[in-house]
């Protein structure tokens, strides 16, 4: 830049550098990637190692100064609003962690707009120069079919063609049980075990929701005999996933897009999936009212401190947050094996953060599309198989990586022969749920978190109805409500 005599030039360019440091190399601050998060501090300090080490390879391979300023948003349903409501005053980031539902009400806003809110990754992942597999200097060896499918397949279960999210930290449900207990138990149960702790893990690992129900009830009967401090013999944390997850395993349709691209409840009334829900909630209310389980949603608490004081036997709850349910001193030994299935079809929800970008129309164009572009970058560098095994496994306490190439690094190889508690939930995770099992996908669209919301509501109720016949009244309650929200 030339020398200038004129002062007032001079005052001016500070404002004038501050509205250029998007730009690469054009400012001491360089590109700025605003990315909001939801994350706790153990999974902040990982990520913060990655950025220091994803700016200086920028630097070294692309000459651009990169600034990723992480900023937490509070919960999922904090930073949801946020981003809904910054739209209107051009305050949203770069790229944020968000669940599918909420990515599906951000795209509504944007058509809501007639605008482009959310970003079509597709442009990035068919890239010639910066698609997957192109930069093997970011750790970028791989293209998408190396994500675990199901965990991809959500990116683009959306309303509009294309990829909206990506996958970056994932969770399922697993079944955490007291194995100090269940040994007594099953010397009643199945005594031809003859208290083998090996053959109790073999049948609990395939154990069918049929037979873990006849367990329960063998435990309910007899509580007092195993333990004076037993109250119940199974907690489910998560009401709305016990009746969805029932559902898909059970073949009960749930959503889909109508042809119009509009989210549809496919369990409408009068039709033969409203009367298979049903079924599926008054199974659930009979087994409630018989004292086998309790949830969440009835206890307003979840299963770990019960499971951890020795209350319950069995806590079902998320992988992401395995570590509350590991017993205090090694009180006693702790027992993991995926969720028993019904209709031998082990099939999950698929939980933890995704990553979505967005236009920020905060910023003129040019900025706008080369902080996306250096976002991408970013999205592939903490997705690769050895960082994302990295963040899993030191500090994500529960967290599963999203790519093949990630379960087969010497790095989390090495944790998994370790066996500790961590490695324990993770084996369950990788080896009876991502590859005998699987996740349910379901389509998100602008209302599909409310339904979620009221599918759980849905089971709460119906846990405490009088008997089967109110259950189609609050079947067809949480379908007008969700309907409201669509």
């Amino acid at each position: 830049m030339k020398k200038m005599k004129v002062k007032a030039f001079l005052l001016a360019l500070p404002l004038m550098m501050g509205a250029l440091s998007g730009c690469a190399n054009s400012g001491s601050k360089g590109l700025t990637i605003k990315f909001w998060h939801t994350f706790g501090q153990t999974v902040v300090d990982g990520l913060k190692s990655k950025i220091a080490d994803f700016k200086k390879l920028v630097k070294e391979n692309d000459g651009v100064d990169v600034n990723v300023e992480m900023k937490y948003q509070g919960g999922y349903d904090d930073i949801a609003k946020l981003i809904s409501d910054g739209f209107s005053v051009k305050n949203t980031p770069t790229i944020a962690v968000a669940y599918p539902d909420n990515v599906a009400d951000y795209i509504e806003v944007g058509k809501s707009a007639g605008v482009d809110f959310v970003v079509n990754l597709d442009q990035f992942i068919k890239s010639k120069e910066v698609g997957f597999g192109k930069e093997a200097w970011l750790g970028d060896k791989y293209d998408e079919e190396d994500f675990v499918e199901d965990f991809y397949e959500e990116g683009s279960a959306y309303t509009l063609e294309g990829t909206y999210s990506l996958p970056f930290l994932k969770s399922t449900e697993i079944m955490f049980y007291n194995m100090d207990l269940l040994v007594e138990v099953m010397k009643d149960y199945k005594p031809e075990f003859a208290s083998s702790k090996t053959k109790i893990k073999e049948y609990m690992a395939r154990i069918s929701w049929t037979d873990f129900m006849d367990l329960c009830a063998q435990i309910k009967a007899n509580m007092k005999k195993y333990s004076n401090m037993l109250e119940v013999p199974m907690w489910y944390d998560s009401d709305a996933n016990y009746i969805i997850t029932k559902m898909f395993q059970n073949d009960v349709p749930y959503t889909s897009i109508d042809s119009a691209g509009k989210g549809k409840i496919d369990f409408a009334k009068g039709s033969d999936a409203f009367d298979k829900v049903v079924d599926l909630l008054d199974d659930a209310r009979s087994n409630y009212a018989d004292g086998l389980f309790t949830t969440k949603g009835i206890k307003n608490t979840y299963g770990s401190d019960f499971f951890t004081n020795e209350k319950c036997i069995f806590s079902i709850g998320s992988s992401g947050g395995s570590g509350y349910n590991f017993p205090q001193a090694d009180a006693f030994e702790l027992g993991v094996c995926r969720v028993p299935a019904s209709n031998n079809k082990p099939i999950y929800v698929s939980q933890g953060p995704t990553l979505a970008m967005f236009n920020d129309r905060g910023l003129d164009k040019d900025v706008n599309e080369k902080a996306q572009r250096y976002a991408w970058k970013f999205m592939k560098y903490i997705t690769n198989g050895q960082v994302n095994a990295e963040i899993c496994v030191n500090g994500s306490e529960g967290y599963v990586p999203v790519r093949h190439s990630a379960y087969e690094t010497s790095f989390f190889q090495d944790f998994m022969a370790e066996g500790e508690r961590y490695a324990q939930c993770y084996k369950v995770v990788v080896e009876d749920v991502n590859s005998e099992g699987g996740y349910l996908v379901s389509k998100a669209f602008k209302g599909s978190a409310s339904l979620r919301d009221e599918c759980g509501s849905m089971l709460t109720a119906a846990l405490t109805a009088a008997n089967k016949d109110a259950i189609p009244a609050l079947v067809e309650r949480a379908i007008n409500n969700a309907s409201l929200k669509m």
